[in-house]
């Protein structure tokens, strides 16, 4: 019997480490679910993912066509972006209704959708919405095509970081959705840990994190981001001709190699402008970037500022902060396909 040469070749724990550590997200919007026994709760396709922690019942969630998913109590659940989805307390439920026709007007800061038909909620799920960055996230949630569920009840972290965020949803304080976003990054890394453990055992890891060959070349751009990466240096990395190590990588994590160099080497600059007062030229130098002007016009390009202004509004040093994420990528905006002397 003939083996596939990856088969058995995983990701070293540092790598997954890594990866998982750069995992960043922004919530975009929070609610409380309510829904009674008999209703199905439609949401409609939205562009972003979404992310259910069932706090009481059980979730019976249909995406699709698909047989649904049970998500029993303490649960979690992520849905890609663009997928309709319909969620009930049993596979019985007769009665529709969609998330507009059940949104309460604001309370004390809160969404809440109410489909309880003015009887008594069995079902309660917080439900999220989050945009990844798309210079942060480095794949474990980019191009995700199919749902990852997993039962966390054990896990008390996790209810504790919900019960967090609905608590700073409802009165939201200074810095709440950094908070929110923080809290929302642990429960995303607790998900995908479990994931990934379960995936093992029945063989099916996705390719990012199976691919051993695919994760030396990540590890060497995590590592050593201001190298002078290339396709053909880091194929030597991977042990793969250039043109099949293009073809993986960008399967496995779902933008080719000099856009992956690209987002480590933004979104460590982003970083260090936000919590040092590392000189912008030293710090251009030393995340990869030939000079300060090019680092300046691709930081532009890809955040909608440059780093001077950013740093100013975003400076996490004591006493310093501002108010507002700032961190945003505009509309249309993508990282750009390489930076530096590439």
């Amino acid at each position: 019997m003939t083996t596939n040469p990856r088969e058995g070749e995983i990701m070293g724990s540092s790598t997954l480490d890594a990866l998982l550590s750069a995992l960043s997200v922004d919530v975009e919007a929070f609610a409380l679910c309510e829904i009674a026994e008999d209703v199905r709760l439609i949401f409609p396709p939205m562009e972003v993912i979404e992310v259910h922690h069932i706090l009481d019942g059980t979730l019976y969630l249909t995406i699709g066509e698909r047989d649904p998913i049970v998500a029993p109590t303490g649960a979690m659940v992520i849905v890609p972006p663009g997928r309709l989805q319909y969620l009930a307390a049993s596979k019985s439920a007769a009665t529709s209704r969609t998330s507009s026709d059940v949104s309460l007007p604001l309370r004390d800061g809160m969404i809440v959708l109410d489909a309880t038909e003015g009887g008594k909620a069995v079902l309660r799920i917080a439900c999220g919405t989050v945009q990844p960055d798309p210079n942060g996230s480095f794949g474990p949630l980019d191009g995700l095509s199919d749902p990852v569920a997993e039962d966390l009840s054990d896990v008390s972290i996790v209810s504790a970081a919900f019960g967090a965020m609905l608590a700073e949803v409802a009165e939201p304080g200074e810095g709440a959705m950094a908070l929110t976003s923080a809290l929302m990054k642990a429960c995303l890394v607790l998900l995908l840990r479990r994931h990934l453990q379960s995936s093992r055992k029945e063989g099916s890891l996705p390719a990012l994190f199976s691919d051993a060959r695919i994760g030396r070349a990540i590890a060497a751009v995590l590592d050593r981001p201001s190298a002078p990466h290339s396709v053909t240096s880091l194929a030597k990395e991977a042990a793969m001709s250039r043109s099949a190590f293009a073809q993986d990588f960008k399967a496995a994590v779902g933008v080719t190699p000099m856009e992956f160099v690209a987002r480590v080497r933004l979104s460590l600059a982003r970083r260090m402008l936000a919590s040092t007062m590392r000189p912008v030229e030293a710090i251009a130098a030393e995340v990869g970037f030939g000079s300060r002007s090019h680092f300046s016009r691709v930081f532009r390009e890809c955040y909608g500022t440059d780093p001077s202004t950013f740093r100013r509004r975003n400076f996490l040093g004591f006493g310093v902060a501002e108010s507002g994420p700032g961190t945003s990528v505009p509309a249309g905006r993508r990282a750009p396909d390489g930076a530096g002397d590439l």
